[in-house]
This record gives C-alpha cells, sequence and structure tokens, in this order.
C-alpha cells in the first residue's frame, strides 16, 4: 500500500487558488465556502501527487482541469419556485399581459445561473399553464448541472414547504413513487441547455451563442458573488445585448437592494408592484422621449 502525501493548505496559498477561480468565474467565495474549495484542492493534489506549482499551472491550461475545479467550487443551491412571490406576479399579471400583446408568439426566457435547473422549468411550466409556448435557455458555467437540467429529474427536496407551496400542485404531478421529480419530454423540449461564462459575455467566442432578443431573463442569486465592477458590466450588457425591448429582468429580492442606481443601464427602468421589485426595458421611443 504507497504512501500518500497530505497536503495543507495555508491561507496564503488558498488565497492564489481563490484568486483563480475568480479571475476565471468572477466569484469572490465567502468564507463559509472556502473551507469546501480548500478540500477538494487538498484532496486533488494529495491523490495525483501534485506539487501546488503543477496544480495551479494545470489549472492554468487545461480546460479539463479548470472545468472540474469550477464544477467543485460553484455553489448550487436552488429549488422549485424560490422565492415564490416573483413567480406569483409572473404568473397573476406579467404573463397574461405578454401573453395578450404577442398572441401565438414564443416567449424567449433566459435563466442565467440556472444551477440544476429548478428554476428552468419553474419558469417552462407556468409559462405552458399560461397559454404561452416558452423557449427557455438555461446556462451556467457548471457543466456537471447542465447535465442534470437536461435529464430533468430532480430530487424530492428540491420542492420546499417554507417557499413556493402555491405551485406545488404543478409540480407534483410529475412525481415518481420513489419521490424524484421527473418531466416528460413534452416539458423538457422547451428547455435548452448551454454553457456560458458571464465573466466572458464580452467575448467575441461568446457573441454567436449568447442569448439575445429575450423577452424574459432571470439572473438571481449571483450578483451577490460578484464585485460591483463586474456587477454593472454583466447588467448592462445583459441588458443592452441579450433583452428584448419591453421585457422583464429579475433578480432576487434580496439583490435589488445591493445594484446601486449608478449601475443600472438607462435602458432599464426598476418597477415596484407591491413588494416585488423587477427591471422592465424601455422602448426605443421611450429611451428617446425620456
Amino acid at each position: 500500500m504507497g504512501n500518500k502525501t497530505i497536503i495543507t493548505l495555508t491561507d496564503d496559498i488558498l488565497n492564489s487558488f481563490i484568486s483563480i477561480l475568480t479571475e476565471y468565474t468572477g466569484i469572490v467565495p465567502r468564507a463559509s465556502h472556502r473551507d469546501g474549495i480548500k478540500s477538494f484542492i487538498e484532496k486533488k493534489i494529495s491523490q495525483n501527487k501534485y506539487s501546488i506549482e503543477q496544480y495551479k499551472t494545470l489549472l492554468l491550461e487545461d480546460k479539463f482541469i479548470i472545468t472540474e475545479f469550477v464544477n467543485q467550487s460553484t455553489i448550487n443551491e436552488t429549488y422549485f419556485f424560490r422565492e415564490e412571490k416573483q413567480f406569483l406576479l409572473l404568473k397573476e399579471k406579467l404573463f397574461p399581459q405578454w401573453h395578450i400583446k404577442n398572441a401565438g408568439k414564443e416567449m424567449n426566457i433566459w435563466s442565467a445561473a440556472c444551477s440544476y435547473g429548478e428554476e428552468a422549468y419553474s419558469l417552462a411550466v407556468i409559462a405552458l399553464r399560461c397559454g404561452i409556448t416558452p423557449r427557455v435557455t438555461a446556462t451556467d458555467i457548471n457543466s456537471k448541472v447542465l447535465e442534470h437540467c437536461s435529464n430533468g429529474v430532480f430530487l424530492e427536496t428540491s420542492l420546499r414547504s417554507i417557499d413556493g407551496a402555491a405551485f406545488h400542485p404543478m409540480i407534483r404531478s410529475y412525481q415518481r413513487e420513489d419521490g424524484r421529480f421527473a418531466f416528460p419530454e413534452n416539458i423538457k423540449q422547451h428547455i435548452k441547455t448551454r454553457r456560458l461564462n458571464l465573466v466572458t459575455l464580452d467575448s467575441l467566442i461568446n457573441s454567436p451563442v449568447l442569448p439575445k432578443e429575450q423577452d424574459l431573463i432571470f439572473i438571481r442569486n449571483v450578483f451577490i458573488y460578484f464585485s460591483m465592477e463586474l456587477r454593472a458590466l454583466i447588467l448592462r450588457l445583459i441588458a443592452e445585448n441579450c433583452l428584448a425591448e419591453d421585457g422583464y429582468l429579475f433578480v432576487s429580492m434580496n439583490e435589488i437592494a445591493q445594484l446601486d442606481p449608478s449601475i443600472v443601464p438607462k435602458c432599464l427602468e426598476r418597477v415596484s408592484d407591491g413588494s416585488i421589485f423587477y427591471f422592465h426595458k424601455k422602448t426605443s421611443g421611450d429611451i428617446i422621449n425620456g
């Protein structure tokens, strides 16, 4: 039985790996998240008998290695109809209004940073119930969660008793005897997955695959991990290049207060509906007249 070298990272060395993660993804991990990243790196180096510098070099040069590192280091916590009030607003007001104005048209929806896919399926199910044919693009930097999203099978824990209760009957109909939720092909056909790094939205490589003319964009629980400068850049690129005129953009209810008005593009107006806030993209005429 061979000897295995046990590696323990110092804070300075861990910070150097965190810098690589931040450079590649824009994510600045919270203190509670750093321990998991540290454990993964130590295990990876020990199992493969890398030196610390060898592993750093591989992260910078090997696409498979950096993808694995990102997959292990990104946070993927979500569930169906998370922040229920936003989905109620869509179901009771925004989707019916859009359907009247765009009868017979498919609705382009982008679930950015979709994680395992519960958000994308939540949006598709509600749109279909409102008589809308959705074309949902689900993107994430983590390739593993995208595979899960495409498969369309979710654990019982993807439904939470504390949030989303108004929509539970919609999802219960897809629950199997083993407790998991399995969506049929007539739902899955409305959802397409795509790997996308939000940090590189403005790159020429991403331009051909960037979701364009999106009527609705959900980019939630992402900005909290980004610097103010990166928040401003991503919000501007999405608003100007991806969101259709008269389209809607939602961030999480916690994040809306963290988006300083100075970084909100002029083409977006912040709208409040009771306790729910979202962004609406002005039409060209509104911008000129404004």
